[in-house]
């Protein structure tokens, strides 16, 4: 064939037609997909046996029941257990991806354990007759609980310290309320445990009072769009129309409601009780209020902690935060190990001596205390971690259930129970062997058992088969109604003082609950909750158009909220679901640390 610019050119249209049909262009398109797949860095499934064990889990104080589907030993699917008497077969999205959280980029790896040991020991050593030890505990109730009062009262001046217990430790009974009036608690967002909140939830009428329409104002019988930080007031004016008083002046003022809306709705908590009220920190009223409203003994019950060994009940008791004078403590321990709540570094800063105070977090990352303290040791997180979980708030009886590990914990990890117990020249290793016996020598209650799903009086069950049940993912319920020790009904937290007014931060900030407070989610949930805007991000902040424009800010704007505390960079969210003048941002530690709720700030172009 004659070469030619023609002849060319067929040539070259023939040949890319004919590529077109043959298979090989396609083949390399697939191989090389499945070489980019394939590369080191990809994880592979394990292959090994199909298997089945049962745990509890540690991601927050619910403990719901787990059933883990493992290849081999490695877990590839949480799911919840059916029949479960507490969990009711329910698990939230947090808890289903928990098998991920070993694997977070922000994980800490390895920290100077020898070094903060003597660290502690010095300050234990130099500790002067108006210093303290202590330890703050963010979810009080488990064994490693026991163990840091224990440890308190065993060193010169130990404190043990913990975050306010809302309600003052009484147990929500919500299948007895009728109504439920809710002033800014997420109830139908994780607070509880979620599958005994879908289970109440068709026998009550849920009245949400808040500033913003949530999820749970959403889904509520009646949503009450109250002003920011009024929800005291709300309280106030409710329990003088219950008592039969006239309502203080300043009630409907600042929340935004008339004064027959308040009035109609007292009514209604009286005429369609038991009426239960639930509220948060700001709001320490509901306790008076509840007893107006026939909660108390019903839908609020006085519920005691499990047993434990007589041995243990010299310890030290709990202490508030207030308790504690400013500038007196030595050495702080804190065990942020497992989610709880958080307390802001701005009230716990002046608790500390003013020459070299030592600070030990015991955490999976640095995203919380770790961002203050000298010394950072890395804990073990869920699914690696041994510990038990308490009766959740929403539980009526008493309750102890163990997590144990379905993976191993890599090297290097810190056990707050022991390192503390170890300061204070303690051996705590059995200790949850011991708690088990000493609810097992009771006789009460029933034993659930998951493989099963049998529930068998204790008594009925010989110590090693309980033991080695609780083990399995078993749980010990008690008897409900039974309380030892009577619940504290007032004082159980400090009164939150009112916003101050000021000229140079116009804006009101509006706290929204994030899940996990020290980002203790999973890589998968992490990514989803930072990319479905259906939530605020940690450092996201909400603003109404007109403040937004009054702030010289547009929709995506990085900005620097103020506060008389201290700043932080956010990025900016322009949203009408906002009042005017008001602030909302997520209540990430970064935020608790310069800002509580409902307090003074200002946003300005960065």
């Amino acid at each position: 064939m004659q070469t030619t610019r023609r002849n060319l050119f067929k040539f070259l249209g023939g040949s890319a037609v004919g590529v077109m049909f043959t298979p090989a262009p396609w083949r390399l398109i697939t191989d090389t997909a499945l070489w980019s797949e394939n590369w080191p860095g990809i994880p592979r499934p394990v292959r090994g046996e199909i298997k089945t064990r049962y745990t509890t889990c540690a991601l927050c104080p619910a403990g719901c029941a787990v059933r883990a589907r493992l290849v081999g030993e490695q877990p590839v699917a949480l799911m919840g257990v059916p029949a479960h008497p507490l969990s009711l077969g329910a698990l939230c999205p947090f808890g289903l991806t928990g098998h991920h959280l070993p694997y977070h980029p922000e994980r800490l790896k390895q920290g100077p354990a020898h070094e903060a040991a003597g660290a502690v020991a010095n300050a234990i050593a130099q500790c002067g007759p108006n210093e303290r030890i202590a330890v703050l505990d963010l979810r009080p109730g488990r064994t490693a609980s026991w163990t840091y009062r224990r440890a308190m009262a065993a060193v010169k001046n130990g404190v043990y310290l913990t975050a306010p217990r809302p309600l003052g430790g009484a147990a929500v009974n919500l299948a007895a309320a009728r109504t439920v009036l809710s002033i800014g608690v997420p109830l139908l967002e994780g607070w509880g445990t979620p599958g005994n909140v879908l289970a109440a939830r068709a026998g009550f009428r849920l009245i949400q009072a808040e500033p913003f329409e949530s999820r749970t104002a959403a889904l509520a019988d009646l949503w009450l769009r109250i002003n920011p930080g009024s929800g005291r007031s709300l309280a106030l004016g409710l329990t003088a129309q219950l008592e039969g008083k006239a309502m203080p002046a300043q009630a409907a003022a600042e929340t935004g409601l008339t004064e027959s809306q308040i009035a109609d709705l007292a009514a209604d908590l009286a005429h369609n009780g038991p009426a239960l009220v639930l509220a948060g920190e700001d709001v320490p009223e509901v306790a008076p209020l509840n007893r107006l409203t026939g909660a108390w003994g019903k839908a609020l019950i006085a519920r005691a902690e499990a047993p434990v060994p007589d041995s243990w009940k010299k310890a030290a008791p709990p202490a508030g935060l207030a308790s504690v004078p400013d500038g007196s403590i030595r050495a702080l321990l804190i065990d942020e190990s497992v989610p709880g709540d958080y307390i802001p570094w701005n009230a716990i800063a002046p608790k500390l001596v003013p020459d070299n105070p030592v600070v030990v977090a015991f955490a999976w990352s640095r995203n919380g205390y770790g961002r203050h303290a000298q010394f950072t040791l890395p804990t073990a997180v869920y699914p690696e971690m041994t510990g038990d979980a308490p009766a959740a708030t929403d539980s009526p009886a008493a309750a102890f259930r163990i997590s144990t590990p379905l993976v191993p914990a890599p090297a290097g990890m810190v056990d707050p129970a022991a390192f503390i117990a170890g300061a204070a020249g303690m051996d705590a290793s059995s200790a949850l062997r011991e708690r088990a016996d000493a609810i097992h020598k009771t006789g009460r209650g029933t034993l659930f058992t998951c493989a099963d799903a049998k529930s068998t009086p204790v008594k009925e069950v010989k110590p090693e088969d309980f033991w080695k049940a609780l083990n399995e993912g078993g749980c010990w319920v008690d008897a409900a109604g039974k309380p030892s020790a009577p619940v504290e009904e007032t004082g159980w937290q400090a009164k939150t003082p009112a916003p101050q007014e000021a000229s140079d931060l116009p804006l009101l900030v509006a706290l929204t609950d994030l899940p996990g407070a020290t980002g203790l989610i999973s890589p998968l949930m992490s990514k989803l909750y930072q990319e479905s805007n259906l939530r605020l991000g940690p450092n996201r902040a909400a603003l109404n158009p007109a403040s937004a424009a009054a702030c010289g800010v547009s929709e995506g704007a990085h900005a620097v909220l103020q506060t008389r505390l201290g700043e932080r960079p956010i990025q900016v969210t322009v949203s009408a679901s906002v009042p005017p003048g008001v602030v909302e941002v997520g209540a990430s530690p970064e935020i608790l640390d310069i800002c509580g709720a409902f307090s003074r700030a200002r946003v300005a172009q960065s």
